[in-house]
């Protein structure tokens, strides 16, 4: 559940990052723009664990 916890925390230093964008070059943004599909891909795969362990704990 720690590990769970931290990588829902992860979060904060995206939205750091994206503040930054208007001082970002063409290089820099794209690389942003990867780490935000990176993150949003990592979201999904822990709703889908969580939605997992809500199945198996039978919690409704």
């Amino acid at each position: 559940m720690e590990k769970i916890d931290q990588i829902m925390a992860g979060d904060a230093a995206l939205r750091e990052g994206i503040a930054m964008l208007e001082n970002l070059d063409d290089g820099a943004a794209i690389a942003a723009g990867n780490m935000v599909e990176a993150r949003e891909k990592t979201n999904q795969q822990m709703l889908a664990l969580l939605n997992k362990i809500i199945d198996k704990l039978e919690i409704n």
